[in-house]
């Protein structure tokens, strides 16, 4: 697929990598500022050959890994973190990284050397009725993730509001949970570039992940898709003139982008509810009834997607669990409106 190439602003530089096996990404963007010390946007993941295509497009522009100072993380997920280590080793230096606090456990040797598996997972799957057969695929399929990233245990804390300096730039974060509860942008006044890391993706509507590990949360009543509409809202009051995603290409009306993203949570609420009109539904079969034709694969993404909209059609009152089991049934409520 031909990208439309990032537009030059300041002293940001993108460097893109290939995601093999997750076309539905295009691939993965990272960002350089800077032309003395340098600051990193993510790292991309740990896949064969990452480094080194990262490494070609890195020395092109005459740069070296040495005079890396920080690497800003997005959020904790494998595909943002997994280069962290091998850009340490490139750099001969303890490069120090930076993670908003929500998403600091995520990067720990503890979670990543347990195949990024919990109990609270394990429980959550027997809660949404997922088949065991399905649940074994998903332990095995987490496991192999843990190969495509290094932890990252003496990560630092960044928080809302922080503000990172550099000769030409001034990025301030902008926390901005719903894909995750760390995910943060990063916003570049002088130019009016927002880093959205997975917040905002020009292609796809982003997942507002279902956080299964509840003992690691801040605010326990965290519900993934209310967070993000929070964080839609104040993305929008920012005076942005180009959003740099962390996949895919670059985003030239943010508003109308998110406009698009209202849209299609609001379509899919509605779907949800016509589902659970007929008869109670666990959420694994009505995961089966909103996305018939899913991937084995992609179970638990499909069913953590219904889970956040019933979350809040829950909250209306326009659902309500009949049955706590495991799993938990779920039918209309008599709420109104979506």
């Amino acid at each position: 697929m031909d990208l439309t190439p990032f537009p030059r602003k300041g002293s940001i530089a993108p460097l893109t990598l290939p995601l093999p096996g997750f076309s539905d990404l295009i691939c993965s963007n990272v960002f350089v500022l800077g032309r003395g010390p340098l600051t990193l946007i993510d790292t991309g993941p740990k896949f064969p050959g990452s480094f080194d295509c990262l490494d070609r497009q890195f020395r092109s522009m005459g740069l070296a890994w040495r005079d890396v100072e920080r690497i800003l993380v997005t959020h904790g997920h494998i595909d943002h973190f997994g280069l962290v280590a091998t850009i340490r080793k490139a750099a001969g230096h303890d490069i120090p990284c930076y993670i908003h606090e929500d998403d600091f456990w995520r990067l720990s040797s503890g979670f990543i050397e347990q195949g990024m598996w919990s109990k609270e997972t394990e429980e959550f799957c027997a809660f949404a009725g997922i088949p065991e057969p399905t649940v074994e695929q998903m332990v095995r399929r987490s496991h192999l993730f843990k190969d495509l990233c290094d932890p990252v245990d003496a990560a630092l804390l960044m928080r809302d509001g922080d503000v990172f300096q550099g000769a030409d730039f001034e990025l301030e974060v902008i926390h901005t949970p719903g894909h995750s509860p760390g995910s943060s942008c990063l916003f570049e006044r002088q130019t009016g570039v927002l880093f959205s890391g997975d917040t905002l993706i020009k292609h796809i509507t982003p997942n507002p992940f279902h956080e299964t590990n509840r003992s690691r949360l801040s605010d326990p009543t965290y519900k993934s898709l209310k967070a993000f509409r929070h964080s839609l809202q104040r993305l929008e009051q920012l005076p942005v003139g180009a959003t740099f995603p962390a996949h895919g290409e670059w985003i030239p009306d943010l508003k109308a982008l998110i406009e698009g993203y209202r849209g299609h949570h609001t379509q899919r609420s509605k779907q949800i509810h016509r589902a659970l009109m007929d008869t109670g539904r666990s959420l694994h079969e009505l995961m089966r009834e909103v996305f018939p034709n899913i991937k084995d694969a992609e179970v638990f993404l499909g069913v953590s997607e219904v889970f956040v909209h019933l979350e809040l059609l829950l909250e209306a009152g326009q659902a309500e669990l009949v049955d706590a089991g495991p799993p938990a049934i779920f039918r209309a409520g008599r709420g109104h409106g979506i």
